[in-house]
């Protein structure tokens, strides 16, 4: 394909030379265009001057500068600088410097604060100025009536909320600095309470209280909740890791203006199933009392679906039913109800009362019930059916779900210049591409370039009859799940010598042909690699279709937006290059990516994915080949074992958390967090950089790694070597403290607001070490803290406080 710069060229070109009379042209093409040659030099210059004018007109406009221009129009508004972030952060300076004259009109206010978290640091922040938290000031004249002195502890929220920016209980003073030593309430602090955790949203369909399936194609479906070996009837769970929980969380609803102060119903938070509860007891009781509900400020169920929408289908119907969130019991699912099997009854009774209090009527009414389900953990249990009514045969929840960065298998944003947009046939490629769509009739001959099909085991299995030679796209157009066919212990992927296979959770855009427009008849449409996720419900067994010619190279694989619960195996020389990309990759207390042969050459590439444990050691045999992880999380993931062995294998590792030991035969790390010790066999070789290596380990040459730093100066404010106590205590205080460990929790691989410096700073251009560097979350805070001096009042002293808690944590605030 002609770039983009190139057919403005002949474009430039062709009306240049239309002005020429018709004679003159056809002498010119007589003569072999001699002319024509000249015109497309000039009309190069003049795409050239059209295309610095547009820039030049651009950057005039904050909204449409390219980001070299926008350090301008920050000087031109005297916009207070700040620290560049890395490369794929996501976040630009744009916005601050648009808004900065209305953050000064509006300086010393908590509107102004909140709305500058999300401009600078891109987090979600509530202002909490601490004087209306006071109860009574420290000489006890200034006594507030309306700030009693003991907790509201009616209807229960009061411990969830505590320490947070919802904290409503009455303080007396606490003197201490907040950015300084940690103080609080004191009549000059003001805390800036933040949220760190991105939200990825599966988005609820428009439409009416009946869905057809095909509109479902971006709501995830939910599987049998097991009670061990054992499904009962209406038992679901959203993770799609067998039996385990799924954290769910309230979208970002935050106001666009930056107008408006924000409110609990607008965080991007956990949700907590007692405001859930009381929000859907009141929509029941208004309903049959036939009057408006009453939702406090902001209710946290809306018309959009948020911040969850359940959908439902039963036995023998093709139409979801859309579950209204009065339908919905809030519970706690924590473990299985007893007894075993028990589903809560179809109908909830409301009594209330009309009349003067000497004449009273008592109404009893019952409402519909659909479901219980609990936010926390994801679970679900369908009320019983009536007799002789159907039961409900697939549930799918749209749903928002929380993490640290946009990384592992969801509806992120996928798109990237080196996978494949535009799939468009030339010189040396075919494609073979499957629309794998359960909702779709399957159409065309199975040798097909382009075919629909219901199952990806059929798209698999016509790829190992027809796809040496080509380029396969499988494209996964749902949010779904598959196993294995025809009961099959594993799903096989048949990879051929020579070809390149991707297998995607994405949209299928086919190509329109409008009138009057030339069609290339080698395009076959777009992919694109959002929206969607796609479960894989087995392990994935890759192996070579044939032994490659001479000459000839294995094929590649690429693994994008999936999500597989019983790991991948990898066959002898199966693969050149396979790349994991967006994935999640688990096989919990076992090995979730591993070799059935010694390794000979090939390349496994992870990217921005979720893994668990890695092995590539086969029987202990001298291996080839190379391992690539970046932006990335490795866990054990409950397996009594290291979360990677790869003692003969190269190993290049970027802005990785490894929660568990490992083995490499060499090794290239830059900000690494090597949670537990690492062996590397050869030394002479790689280095390690920014990077935090745990005790035990043995590494090549290290640069600026800790606690190596930590320990240096130490002994140099000691003046003489340390002992080894004093080795471990100056070691013990940069040690990485992480939210979570476990892959089931939204927090997984977060350092705990309570971490150094050292590593929340100590990373390649002061980013954080580990999986979330590029997200430079110790950078933004600084940023936002850096401001503080120009947009807080004289007097006043404002800190930084980070609200985002464990699951532990969270747990213990849920209940009831």
């Amino acid at each position: 394909m002609s770039s983009p710069t190139s057919a403005r060229i002949d474009g430039a070109t062709e009306r240049l030379y239309a002005l020429l009379p018709a004679h003159i042209r056809t002498v010119d093409a007589e003569n072999g265009w001699t002319l024509r040659a000249l015109f497309q030099v000039l009309a190069a210059g003049d795409v050239e001057i059209d295309r610095e004018i547009d820039t030049l007109l651009d950057s005039m406009f904050v909204e449409t500068a390219p980001e070299q221009a926008l350090a301008d129009l920050a000087a031109l508004v005297a916009s207070e600088p700040l620290r560049a972030l890395p490369p794929g952060s996501g976040f630009s300076p744009r916005a601050f410097i648009a808004n900065t004259v209305r953050y000064r009109r509006g300086k010393g206010t908590a509107r102004v604060l909140e709305a500058l978290s999300t401009d600078v640091a891109g987090i979600a922040a509530v202002v909490v100025e601490y004087l209306q938290r006071l109860s009574r000031l420290q000489n006890l004249i200034d006594v507030r009536s309306e700030r009693p002195g003991t907790a509201l502890l009616v209807p229960g929220g009061t411990a969830a909320r505590t320490a947070t920016g919802w904290d409503r209980l009455p303080r007396l003073v606490d003197v201490r600095s907040i950015a300084r030593a940690a103080g609080r309430h004191h009549v000059t602090n003001i805390g800036v309470h933040v949220l760190r955790p991105v939200v990825r949203i599966h988005a609820a369909p428009s439409g009416g209280p009946t869905l057809a399936a095909e509109a479902l194609a971006g709501v995830p479906p939910a599987r049998p909740w097991p009670d061990g070996a054992t499904t009962h009837a209406g038992y679901f769970q959203l993770s799609d890791q067998p039996g385990r929980p799924l954290r769910l969380f309230n979208p970002d609803r935050r106001s666009q203006t930056g107008l408006d102060r924000v409110v609990e119903t607008d965080l991007a938070d956990r949700l907590r199933r007692l405001p859930l509860h009381l929000e859907t007891e009141e929509l029941r009781h208004a309903s049959l009392e036939g009057r408006p509900a009453v939702l406090g400020d902001a209710p946290w169920f809306d018309s959009t679906g948020l911040p969850f929408t359940v959908f439902l289908r039963r036995v023998g119907e093709v139409t979801f039913e859309r579950v209204d969130p009065a339908e919905i019991l809030i519970a706690n699912l924590e473990a299985l109800p007893a007894p075993a099997g028990a589903r809560p009854t179809a109908t909830r009774a409301h009594s209330w009362y009309t009349g003067s209090a000497g004449g009273a009527v008592e109404h009893v009414e019952d409402h519909p019930i659909a479901c219980g389900f609990d936010p926390v953990t994801g679970r679900m249990i369908v009320a019983a059916p009536a007799a002789g009514d159907p039961d409900v045969a697939e549930v799918r929840v749209a749903h928002s779900r929380g993490i640290g960065r946009e990384i592992g298998a969801g509806p992120q944003e996928r798109n990237a210049d080196d996978v494949p947009f535009d799939i468009t046939d030339r010189a040396g490629l075919t494609h073979f591409i499957r629309i794998v769509d359960p909702t779709k009739p399957e159409s065309g001959a199975a040798g097909a370039n382009v075919r629909p099909v219901q199952t990806l085991d059929t798209a698999l299995a016509e790829w190992a009859a027809s796809g040496a030679g080509k380029r396969g796209l499988i494209v996964l157009v749902r949010c779904g799940r598959e196993g294995p066919a025809g009961g099959a212990p594993n799903v096989a992927v048949a990879v051929h010598p020579g070809s390149d296979l991707h297998i995607v959770s994405g949209q299928w855009r086919p190509k329109v042909v409008k009138p009057g427009v030339p069609d290339n008849l080698g395009r076959h449409g777009y992919l694109v690699r959002r929206d969607r996720r796609f479960t894989i419900d087995a392990p994935l067994r890759i192996a070579a279709s044939g032994p490659p010619a001479a000459g000839e190279r294995p094929g590649v694989l690429v693994l994008d937006g999936l999500e597989l619960t019983g790991g991948l195996s990898i066959g002898a020389r199966a693969v050149s290059s396979l790349l994991i990309r967006h994935s999640t990759v688990r096989a919990p207390g076992s090995t979730a990516v591993a070799t059935t042969a010694v390794m000979a050459g090939g390349e496994i590439t992870i990217d921005r994915s979720i893994v668990g444990r890695l092995n590539l050691d086969f029987g202990g045999g001298a291996a080839t080949g190379s391992l690539s992880i970046t932006d990335s999380v490795v866990s054990a993931d409950d397996a009594a074992a290291p979360a990677i062995s790869a003692s003969s294998i190269d190993a290049r590792l970027r802005n990785v958390t490894i929660l568990g030991s490992g083995t490499f035969k060499s090794l290239e790390a830059t900000n690494v967090i090597f949670n537990a010790s690492a062996i590397v066999t050869r030394r002479q070789s790689g280095c390690v950089r920014f990077s935090w290596i745990a005790a035990g380990s043995t590494m090549p040459r290290r640069f600026r790694c800790q606690p190596d730093l930590a320990i240096a100066d130490a002994q140099a404010r000691n003046g003489a070597p340390l002992s080894a106590a004093e080795r471990s205590t100056a070691a013990l205080g940069t040690t990485p403290l992480f939210l979570d460990t476990s892959l089931d929790e939204p927090t997984v691989g977060m350092l705990h607001p309570l971490t150094r410096d050292a590593i929340r700073l100590g990373g390649e251009g002061d980013t954080e070490m580990g999986a979330f560097s590029a997200v430079a979350d110790g950078l933004r805070l600084a940023n936002l803290t850096s401001l503080f001096d120009d947009y807080v009042p004289f007097s006043l002293e404002a800190g930084v406080i980070d609200d985002t808690r464990s699951s532990a944590v969270a747990l213990r605030r849920n209940r009831p």
